[in-house]
């Protein structure tokens, strides 16, 4: 299962890089476009995250993509930080009213709901998000 892998600076003006690095992957391995639309979307999620809450930091993020059968697995690794594992978050009380919701975490919900599956590992500093989304071959 080859891999591509990328570092990205910690800006906004990068996901442009990402959502290119992305769209030349999905192409390659002929990934259909509901998957491929999943994965942007999480990815971005994750990666705005990184740099909203570890602002500070100027490390590059990493970015790998592979494939494994029909599952595109990405994994965001970003060095240097605290901990913050995302699958231990609580889902946001989505009946509550507007006035009486938390902001945040929206966009994490929709991440786990629309993957297939959510990995987080933190060691030495390092936070490694791992996400599985199966898809189908789009042939042309």
């Amino acid at each position: 299962m080859p891999s591509v892998q990328k570092q990205f600076k910690r800006h906004l003006d990068s996901l442009v890089k990402v959502f290119d690095f992305i769209g030349q992957f999905v192409t390659r391995e002929n990934i259909d476009d509901d998957a491929a639309g999943v994965v942007c979307l999480a990815v971005e999620e994750l990666f705005t995250n990184m740099i909203k809450y570890e602002g500070a930091n100027s490390n590059d993020i990493s970015l790998e993509l592979r494939v494994d059968g029909e599952v595109i697995i990405v994994q965001l690794v970003d060095h240097d930080v605290e901990p913050f594992d995302m699958t231990k978050r609580p889902d946001p009380d989505l009946g509550a009213s507007l006035k009486d919701r938390k902001p945040g975490g929206l966009g994490i919900f929709l991440t786990q709901k629309l993957v297939d599956d959510v990995r987080y590992q933190y060691l030495d500093r390092t936070s490694i998000i791992t996400l599985k989304k199966n898809f189908r071959r789009k042939y042309v």
